[in-house]
């Protein structure tokens, strides 16, 4: 078969996909793009499953100036603090001080205090106030919806 006759006999199939609507550069095209749109919702699935609202109290248990310890239905049992530093403002933390791990158990003022070597904590930000501690408090994202707290969780 001569080159002309194969260069004739390419451009008759590349009319005949195009009459099908679909050349060979738009088919792999349109591949690509499919595959891309799978994936991407695949990722928002997976994001979605890695992170999960619990309920923890209602906006009630918690004082203006207070705080409390809450166990939620995560696995493991794991436990929040929910303090009130301002009247409607809530924030969530992990009970755990960062200096050695003890559970924080008391609100002075406006910080929580470790019971052990008194490190201490601001109860809107979470950040050190007193040493030994260096680190913030590990914060949790927190909404309140129909007067009920919630925490979402990353896994």
């Amino acid at each position: 078969m001569s080159e002309q006759d194969k260069s004739c006999q390419s451009h008759i199939k590349e009319a005949k996909d195009q009459t099908l609507g679909l050349s060979r550069r738009n088919f792999f095209s349109r591949v690509a793009v499919a595959a891309g749109s799978v994936g991407l919702s695949a990722l928002a699935s997976s994001a979605q499953a890695a992170s999960k609202k619990y309920k923890v109290c209602a906006t009630k248990d918690i004082k203006v100036g207070g705080g409390s310890i809450f166990k939620i239905s995560a696995p493991g049992g794991l436990q929040v603090l929910i303090t009130q530093p301002k009247s409607g403002v809530f924030r969530a933390f992990n009970p755990a001080c960062t200096h050695q791990g003890f559970r924080l158990n008391s609100i002075s003022g406006t910080n929580i205090v470790c019971p052990i070597h008194r490190a201490q904590f601001d109860t809107t930000t979470g950040n050190v106030t007193r040493g030994p501690a260096n680190l913030p408090l590990q914060k949790y994202t927190l909404s309140v919806e129909s007067n009920s707290i919630y925490v979402t969780l990353n896994s």
